[in-house]
């Protein structure tokens, strides 16, 4: 599993010489799958979204996405709740405006199927707490997301 975690963040470099460098992108994009498996089922709607929020906000063509993508799914698939080092650095590189945009990301994987899971909800709100995001800016999210959810005739 290191070496997996390892060339996703270094593909450059072998392992045993990984710069301490970690990709922003790749750790969102974990943190997605994680919310999205928190429900024990990862709905092609939320995959759909995932790779939407690589492309749109980190400018990545739709293959590098859908490449991050099966990264991020082995990876969360081979960890339990492992998704702490992913936080720190999202902590370290993220403004709080860009920690709230995250954390509406991940509710917008939540409300892409059938609605919001109790377990989708815990790993959202774990994360938020790790990534310091007000209780408010954490309502706020799950608003603007439950709106984009029903604005789009999706579920609720």
């Amino acid at each position: 599993m290191l070496k997996t975690l390892q060339s996703l963040f270094f593909p450059d470099e072998p392992a045993s010489e990984a710069r301490r460098e970690m990709r922003v992108d790749a750790a969102v994009a974990i943190l997605l799958m994680e919310v999205a498996r928190a429900d024990f089922d990862i709905a092609d709607e939320e995959l759909a979204v995932i790779r939407r929020t690589l492309v749109e906000d980190f400018d990545m063509s739709e293959t590098d996405a859908d490449d991050l993508v099966q990264h991020a799914a082995a990876e969360v698939d081979d960890s339990t709740g492992f998704f702490f080092p992913f936080v720190r650095l999202l902590n370290e590189r993220l403004d709080p405006a860009a920690k709230c945009r995250v954390v509406e990301t991940l509710w917008r994987v939540a409300y892409a199927d059938a609605g919001k899971h109790h377990l989708e909800e815990s790993t959202i709100r774990q994360i938020s707490d790790l990534l310091y995001v007000s209780h408010s800016d954490f309502i706020r999210a799950r608003v603007r997301a439950e709106e984009a959810a029903g604005s789009r005739g999706g579920p609720q």
